[in-house]
This record gives structure tokens, C-alpha cells and sequence, in this order.
């Protein structure tokens, strides 16, 4: 059962903007950075699961705010990705 303070600070934070979403956060951290990340890299840095920032990150592609970038190794997992970064506007 949620507390009625949680739910008050949450419809706070809401009504105030002060919350970002995960796109959003995902989307800074992506701006911030100067190379392509790759989604356990932004795992990494945002510490969100792995199927979050896959998720939003498909979600930002679809709405052309995330490209992909040249494949490259990935400097937590080794393995060969195909990295990502945000369009700058």
C-alpha cells in the first residue's frame, strides 16, 4: 500500500515539473556525453535496468531524437554495438 505522503509528494513533483521521465534523463545523459553510449553504457551512468533504457531508447529513435552511431566495442561488456547519440536541436 502506498503512503498518502508518497502520494502527495509524487502529484507535487508532477504538478511542479520537477521530476524528469526516463526519455528525458536518458536524453541528457546521451547530450552530455561526446561519443555514442551503448544501452549498458547508459545503464551505466543513469543506473536504470537494461530493458528501461531499451525501451526508451527505441523510443527515441522512433521520434528521431536518437541516432545510431558507428559500431564499436562497448567499454562495459566488450561485445561488438552499435552505439547510439542524440540529435542535437
Amino acid at each position: 500500500m502506498v503512503r498518502q505522503t508518497s502520494i502527495i509528494a509524487f502529484n507535487d513533483l508532477k504538478a511542479t515539473k520537477k521530476h524528469k521521465t526516463q526519455k528525458e534523463i536518458i536524453l541528457d545523459t546521451l547530450r552530455q556525453n561526446k561519443t555514442p553510449m551503448s544501452l549498458q553504457e547508459i545503464c551505466d551512468r543513469t543506473n536504470f535496468q537494461i530493458n528501461a533504457v531499451s525501451g526508451r531508447v527505441w523510443d527515441l529513435k522512433e521520434s528521431n531524437q536518437v541516432v545510431e552511431g558507428p559500431q564499436r566495442k562497448c567499454t562495459i561488456t566488450r561485445k561488438t554495438i552499435t552505439p547510439v547519440r542524440a540529435l542535437r536541436f
